[in-house]
């Protein structure tokens, strides 16, 4: 379905073109797949910075540069 070309196809003597994905896929991708795995990183980002901060009292990514 991605990156490769199909014929177009024959209906009653009519060419169709091949498949493809809409706005709901994208929109399904996002919510489905993409948000979750954002949300999960964020959430392991969250626990790094406090495990880095209160348990080896050291700074953490971009928090070192503003405080």
């Amino acid at each position: 379905m991605f990156g490769r070309k199909k014929a177009k196809q024959n209906v009653m003597g009519h060419e169709i073109l091949a498949p493809k994905p809409t706005r709901w896929a994208y929109l399904y991708i996002l919510k489905y797949i993409a948000l979750p795995i954002g949300m999960v990183l964020t959430g392991m980002d969250i626990i790094l910075y406090f495990i880095f901060k209160y348990a080896f009292n050291s700074c953490y990514g971009v928090f070192c540069l503003i405080g």
